[in-house]
């Protein structure tokens, strides 16, 4: 699912493509699109409900398989399954090789709308509903970000 600036008024826009790359024998999905900064605009976003709430319990990190433009991106964990609230996000740059990245979950930090939260750390039997991938710009223009994986680990 898709959800982009435009529920603020933005402009930015997206869309997901599950491809096979030949060369490496890869199935993945590639995330692309155009970041606007018009109308209050500036990110593009992609999540994924999972199909059983995933604990938290045995995992200290997010491990995501990916490729890109060498663009800033972040990772984002709901702990809920309604669409707008907090998310915890973790930033990440995307290099143009395929690369395997580990993000602790202390790195995450909880954001509602762009703005940090004050909330409580990670819990023991915290479990996670949804998992995204957000394109974030401060300057307007293309991004594209090929994703083969995402763990809890």
């Amino acid at each position: 699912m898709g959800l982009h600036d435009q529920v603020m008024g933005g402009r930015s826009n997206g869309r997901a493509q599950l491809l096979s790359t030949h060369t490496d024998n890869l199935t993945h999905v590639q995330l692309s699109g155009q970041v606007s900064l018009d109308h209050g605009g500036g990110f593009a976003s992609f999540r994924c409900r999972l199909s059983a709430p995933q604990p938290l319990s045995q995992a200290g990190s997010v491990i995501l398989m990916l490729r890109g433009d060498g663009g800033s991106y972040k990772c984002c964990l709901h702990r809920r399954s309604e669409t707008d609230g907090v998310q915890w996000q973790a930033d990440v740059v995307a290099p143009p090789d395929w690369t395997t990245l580990a993000l602790p979950l202390s790195r995450f930090v909880a954001r509602r709308r762009g703005r940090e939260m004050h909330e409580q750390p990670w819990q023991p039997d915290d479990v996670i509903h949804q998992i995204g991938i957000m394109a974030v710009r401060s300057e307007p223009g293309p991004f594209q970000l090929h994703l083969a994986s995402i763990a809890l680990a």
